[in-house]
């Protein structure tokens, strides 16, 4: 049997409050609130109460772009290890550590975050 405290009990929404909108504005709200993953409730409620929205989804190709991002950077520093190390005399080591810190700021932005 499930017990449930006072705070849920107290915390059912079961208001409703009817809004009209245009099919303009409907579109819209319903195009926002996929973008974030909710439901269209959730995102007036949201919105409407100044709360914060969720993070964005990741659209796939992004997040796949930012794995070989990711590859492409480990490389880097086991290149750069090298170079420390000694092994790769002909190299500039500064090329690589701007290479690195580009690649990273790239990989921040194909994924909505910052660095």
């Amino acid at each position: 049997m499930r017990h449930f405290s006072n705070k849920v009990k107290k915390d059912i929404r079961d208001k409703v409050i009817p809004v009209r909108f245009t099919e303009k504005e409907k579109n819209f709200v319903e195009l926002v609130s996929n973008k974030f993953n909710i439901s269209l409730s959730e995102f007036i409620r949201r919105s409407a109460l100044q709360r914060r929205m969720p993070a964005q989804g990741v659209a796939e190709i992004n997040r796949k772009t930012y794995q070989e991002l990711c590859r492409i950077g480990n490389n880097l520093n086991q290149v750069l290890k090298h170079l420390k190390s000694g092994i790769f005399l002909g190299l500039e080591k500064e090329m690589f550590i701007e290479l690195k810190a580009l690649i990273k700021k790239i990989g921040f932005e194909m994924v909505g975050s910052k660095a």
